[in-house]
């Protein structure tokens, strides 16, 4: 399958922010769904300095345990040479390390009541997707999903979270990231692309460290609470062959250690459910 612009503009970036390489058009209304608003207006003031600090704890305050429960609201936007679109969707993952996750994904409509649209469980190896509305579900490896269309859709927190080494992860928690290792350590020690900016989204203010790349058409922001450190929102802003696309996630809640069990990464097919050989859960 063909991967789409979205798709592979989401990894090159969770590539980036992860050290793997060394290297908006913003829309002013954005539409409320059951799922609650997710505004994408940002009024900014713009730093002399980055916020060092910030991102280190934030980054070791991330990555402190090997698994998290995320609650998450997602808005897809786009248009294209006038016709636009917008999807919404509800997000609850369970994420482990060592590639393993539990999704619940729910897409929505303004003033309807969210139905589950897909399942979607990993278990480090394969992962397996289920349709409950078509009662089919598909089987494929982990590597093949990563590479699909559909991946950035258990979250854009989760996703980061999951391609983290595990060892790289402990290493984060244990604190060895300092103002004067964090750009190196995360391959942006040269990088001017990478900026900060104080910015309030309805009434709230934010950190919000930006990562544009030029050449690609895509802006990156991360979306901090300053006096907590916590991460509340993500956002992704590309352009490309005339289509524009907003996918913007904010974090409901974010546990640490959830319980787990020997079934939370298992899969068995529910009765009378039929397995194809692909399946897709895309609103598009």
């Amino acid at each position: 399958m063909k991967r789409t612009f979205i798709s592979i503009t989401v990894l090159s970036i969770i590539a980036l922010l992860t050290g793997s390489v060394n290297a908006t058009p913003v829309s002013r209304q954005v539409q409320q769904a059951s799922l609650g608003q997710i505004n994408t207006s940002i009024s900014s003031q713009a730093t002399e300095q980055l916020d060092l600090p910030l991102l280190v704890k934030t980054s070791t305050a991330f990555f402190q345990s090997d698994r998290y429960q995320t609650e998450s609201q997602m808005l897809i936007q786009g248009g294209n040479q006038g016709a636009q679109f917008n999807a919404y969707a509800q997000i609850k993952t369970i994420v482990q390390s060592n590639r393993k996750f539990r999704a619940e994904i729910a897409f929505t409509s303004p003033g309807e009541k969210p139905k589950q649209s897909a399942l979607i469980i990993s278990d480090g190896k394969q992962v397996s997707i289920y349709r409950p509305d078509l009662r089919k579900y598909a089987v494929t490896s982990y590597e093949a999903f990563d590479q699909s269309d559909d991946s950035f859709l258990i979250g854009l927190s989760s996703s980061f979270f999951l391609v983290m080494p595990e060892d790289t992860r402990q290493i984060i928690a244990s604190g060895v990231l300092s103002k004067n290792n964090v750009l190196q350590e995360m391959g942006l020690a040269d990088n001017q692309q990478f900026k900060g900016d104080k910015s309030t989204v309805e009434g709230e203010a934010f950190y919000v460290y930006n990562y544009t790349e030029p050449k690609d058409g895509f802006t990156f922001r991360a979306f901090v609470q300053p006096e907590t450190a916590i991460l509340k929102q993500l956002q992704l802003v590309s352009k490309s062959e005339g289509l524009d696309v907003v996918v913007t996630e904010k974090i409901v809640q974010r546990n640490q250690n959830p319980t787990v069990t020997a079934q939370t990464f298992k899969f068995t097919p529910p009765q009378n459910a039929i397995r194809v050989k692909s399946l897709s859960i895309s609103p598009f």
